[in-house]
């Protein structure tokens, strides 16, 4: 009888070379992204440590469908990487991104008011 062979690991592949679509607002996707309560627990979480496919216990306190639509919605914000790890996709945050808005923050925050309008 022949050995079984291995199924591959569900996953969101994030480990292909093809350039992010980033958007003309890379900002604003970061900020829609965070605003989402599953992203920001991913966020918080991957801070922490690191998470591997497939995600059938859920991580973070979440299940693994939420799990999954954050990954994805973190994906299209580009907050989130994965590398190889053996056979399966170990998923990690992408620093820099992150560090892109804070210094983006950090350069708006300069002059607070200046681009406010008075109000009486």
């Amino acid at each position: 009888m022949p050995e079984e062979q291995k199924k591959p690991a569900k996953h969101i592949c994030l480990t292909n070379r093809r350039p992010l679509g980033i958007s003309s607002e890379p900002e604003a996707d970061i900020i829609q992204a965070l605003a989402d309560p599953d992203v920001l627990a991913m966020v918080r979480g991957l801070s922490q440590q690191n998470i591997r496919a497939p995600f059938t216990g859920g991580a973070f306190g979440m299940e693994e469908k939420r799990v999954n639509a954050a990954v994805l919605r973190m994906k299209a914000a580009g907050l989130i990487c994965s590398r190889r790890v053996d056979e399966v996709h170990e998923y990690y945050l992408n620093c820099p991104r992150l560090l892109f808005l804070s210094d983006w923050l950090r350069e708006h925050a300069k002059d607070p008011g200046a681009d406010l309008p008075e109000y009486d």
